[in-house]
């Protein structure tokens, strides 16, 4: 791997320029490129990193030979035509969140990474930070015992916000694409793939989803209660309780945040966060990991993991008669 991993960029959004700042806090990451409908957009984008180049159209940034790696940043309806395209042409990728609308996109995804011998990464980027792997480590002690119940919700006031990708079906917009994902993808990292789920929502007058709830059971008779909205705030805490006591992880879980395990015998272990950033460069460090290393995926967020998620939130979509236009399923 070169010193240098020089990124382009798909998109011109909040989340992409959050990606780009992140990368700040790494001496060999740069934003080298960056791809928007417009050129104006890209440049003035790019104007705020150094030798980054502006291009007018996504498939001039994935033509161009000096990058090592596309970060795709578009609305959630978009990742499949976008992660394909940069595939097609070579690159490596490492696509937003919610991975793709519906299963069989990402399944496509996968196929096109797979043949063409490429790095694909969905950037759930919780997944890779350090909290999540002393989640890991914790739960792989048995220190909580059987896991019995996980609590996580995910709600933000979004109800001013005139973002089209937010209310928009056309865009895979509602609660459940783009802040659910999150205690969906939560639930499968701690408990695996449920045996039974059963949803109910609460739709805006466009016809996506402003709130969502969902239980998830397993064979073992753990369940995960989750809460997404995008009409109110809540805490975005995560409890996962086992029969030998709990792990806390505060607001705001899928960041990097402070937790504690508590244990029946009175036993209080706390992990304060020290963390400096938003963390999204962390998922950049793995995925240049992999790409240095010529793996298609990521064994902290697999290609089946991101699968599973999809197949869960499909689930959930078919119980609340959540339908996309022109969606192929």
């Amino acid at each position: 791997m070169k010193n240098n991993f020089k990124w382009g960029i798909i998109g011109t959004g909040g989340i992409a320029g959050e990606f780009a700042n992140d990368l700040s806090y790494l001496n060999n990451h740069t934003v080298a490129a960056v791809g928007s409908r417009k050129l104006s957009t890209a440049q003035q984008f790019a104007s705020k990193y150094p030798d980054c180049v502006g291009y007018a159209s996504y498939s001039e940034l994935v033509a161009d030979p000096n990058l090592d790696g596309i970060y795709i940043a578009t609305p959630q309806n978009f990742h499949v035509e976008h992660t394909i395209l940069a595939l097609d042409a070579g690159k490596p990728v490492l696509c937003e969140k919610p991975f793709a609308i519906n299963t069989s996109e990402v399944e496509l995804m996968v196929k096109t990474a797979t043949q063409n011998q490429l790095t694909l990464i969905e950037a759930m980027w919780t997944r890779f930070l350090p909290h999540i792997e002393i989640v890991r480590k914790i739960i792989n002690s048995n220190v909580l015992g059987n896991i019995h119940t996980l609590q996580a919700d995910h709600g933000q006031r979004l109800s001013e916000s005139n973002k089209p990708r937010l209310w928009d079906p056309a865009l895979g917009g509602g609660a459940l694409l783009d802040l659910g994902i999150y205690v969906v993808s939560f639930a499968h990292l701690i408990l695996g793939v449920p045996d039974k789920i059963t949803a109910k929502s609460n739709f805006t007058d466009k016809g996506v989803d402003e709130q969502t709830s969902a239980i998830f059971e397993y064979k073992n008779g753990a369940q995960a209660i989750l809460n997404t909205t995008l009409r109110n705030s809540t805490p975005c805490r995560a409890v996962i309780s086992g029969v030998n006591g709990w792990l806390e992880i505060d607001r705001t879980f899928y960041n990097p945040a402070a937790m504690r395990v508590v244990l029946n015998d009175g036993t209080k272990t706390e992990y304060p966060n020290n963390y400096k950033g938003h963390g999204l460069r962390e998922q950049a460090i793995e995925f240049s990991r992999c790409v240095g290393s010529k793996l298609i995926e990521s064994p902290l967020m697999p290609h089946e993991e991101s699968i599973a998620v999809m197949r869960s939130m499909d689930k959930i979509r078919e119980q609340i008669g959540l339908h996309y236009p022109n969606e192929k399923l």
